[in-house]
């Protein structure tokens, strides 16, 4: 697959920005450049947290949620329809096998639409504790939401993070593997071109070294980094993250036991990232 004019910048407040180091991201299996991404850095990290909880306070993305499921029912739909060419990049950039690259593409739009029926339907709930006494449970969207990306499965654990935390009214900002720019950067600008989406609900800065991940990982554990004492980020990769691993060699499993027979009788000449 020729990609080798492909570029994957940064995404902040709406814009995207081309700084930093420019890197190479190639073809496991060849070595072949298929484009090259701006790596990024703390200062980038804090302006796209800034931007993220300037979305979430000044617009009315959090308490919209016809709004969200609009915009990921959009976002599903234009995925969908760019299946064949982000198959054909997960397969050179990412190494995986095409037929699991396909499926990868197809779980994600089923993930956006599932996200974007539950964005309508977070009720709260009253009850009579005790007599005379009122229970009342109101659902409200945490924040800002730090989305930590690994290479394994590039498309659908970013959806499986950023569709749960845009559907219940958070805003992003996403650090994809440096493995995996193109993908990323691909998903993202069809994301960005739907027109319900608000200016800074949606961020991503690309990886340079650890820098951009410990930035993030700082404000999650300490809250600093803005003008006032805002909140600390909220992490969703956690969880995704070591149910994958435990697996091992990024074969997304998610439980029950692996076919060995059926995975090496469908095996193709390429070679995944190690």
């Amino acid at each position: 697959m020729q990609r080798n004019d492909a570029e994957a910048r940064h995404l902040i407040h709406g814009e995207w920005i081309a700084d930093g180091p420019h890197i190479d991201s190639t073809d496991p299996a060849t070595g072949q450049a298929l484009g090259r991404y701006c790596a990024g850095s703390a200062r980038l990290a804090g302006q796209a947290v800034s931007a993220a909880r300037d979305a979430f306070r000044s617009t009315a993305w959090p308490a919209t949620p016809r709004l969200r499921a609009g915009l990921l029912l959009d976002f599903a739909d234009r995925l969908e329809s760019a299946a064949p060419r982000l198959t054909d990049l997960i397969v050179a950039e990412n190494g995986k096998l095409r037929a699991e690259a396909a499926g990868e593409v197809a779980l994600s739009v089923s993930e956006l639409r599932y996200y974007a029926g539950l964005a309508r339907n977070l009720f709260g709930r009253t009850l009579e504790s005790e007599p005379g006494k009122m229970s009342l449970l109101q659902r409200e969207a945490a924040g800002v939401t730090a989305v930590i990306v690994p290479w394994n499965a590039p498309v659908a654990l970013l959806i499986r993070s950023l569709a749960p935390a845009l559907a219940a009214g958070c805003t992003t900002v996403i650090k994809p593997a440096p493995q995996t720019p193109l993908i990323n950067d691909f998903v993202l600008r069809i994301l960005a071109d739907c027109p319900d989406l608000p200016a800074g609900v949606v961020n991503s800065v690309n990886e340079c070294g650890s820098e951009v991940g410990e930035a993030l990982a700082g404000k999650v554990l300490s809250g600093a980094g803005d003008d006032d004492a805002a909140a600390p980020l909220n992490v969703v990769h956690e969880q995704v993250d070591l149910r994958v691993q435990d697996v091992g060699r990024a074969d997304n499993l998610e439980g029950g036991e692996c076919d060995g027979h059926l995975r090496m009788t469908n095996l193709e000449p390429r070679r995944q990232r190690t």
